[in-house]
Order: C-alpha cells, then structure tokens, then sequence
C-alpha cells in the first residue's frame, strides 16, 4: 500500500470539479494506491517518469517516488495533453507546498 501526497495546485483543480466527479477520483488513486488497479499509463518524456490514470474524462498526473504517490495536477481529458497545462509540475521538488494524506485524498 503507498500513501497518497496531493500538491496544493492538484488539491485546487479537484476542488473546482462537482462532487461527484472529485469523489470518483479520490476513490480511482485510492484504489491505485492500495493494489495498483486502475487505467494508468506512463506518460513520455520529462526526468521523472510521470502516470497518468484515466478517470472518465479526467486525468490524473502524478509520479512515485519511495511508497508515495505525489498527485501533481487533475485536469479535464481536452486539457491534460496540453504541453502548458503541466509547465510549472516538472519544478516541484519534495518540500513544494504539498499536504500528505492516506489513500483517498485531501479531506473535504
């Protein structure tokens, strides 16, 4: 089981989606977090490998690093293949402003 790190910019974009919608994400990366289901893929490029998992027409990016999945931004399908949607997400080091929590995510 790996523990779940939402960034501030990830909490942000889940926190503009409908309820419904955000719960079905938290659940998707929960799920991934404890058995590694759902539809994720490695995404090309970048010096860290960087997945994405496919949750209806949203996209989840994040990447793992030692038992953490560090969820970077949570975008609408149209705008998650846009280079400039993920510009600022290669910069954010292990000390960015990112609150960890247990799988599910960032209580609402």
């Amino acid at each position: 089981m790996l523990g779940v790190e939402w960034t501030s910019k990830a909490e942000s974009d889940l926190a503009k989606l409908a309820k419904r919608d955000s719960d079905r994400i938290r659940r998707a990366v929960a799920r991934f977090a404890q058995d590694g289901s759902g539809n994720v893929k490695r995404l090309q490029g970048g010096e860290q490998p960087y997945f994405r998992p496919r949750v209806g027409e949203w996209r989840v990016r994040f990447h793992r690093e030692a038992g953490i999945v560090r969820i970077l931004r949570v975008l609408q399908r149209r705008e998650a293949y846009r280079k400039s949607a993920w510009i600022h997400q290669d910069a954010l080091g292990p000390d960015s402003s990112a609150a960890a929590w247990l799988p599910g995510g960032p209580a609402s």
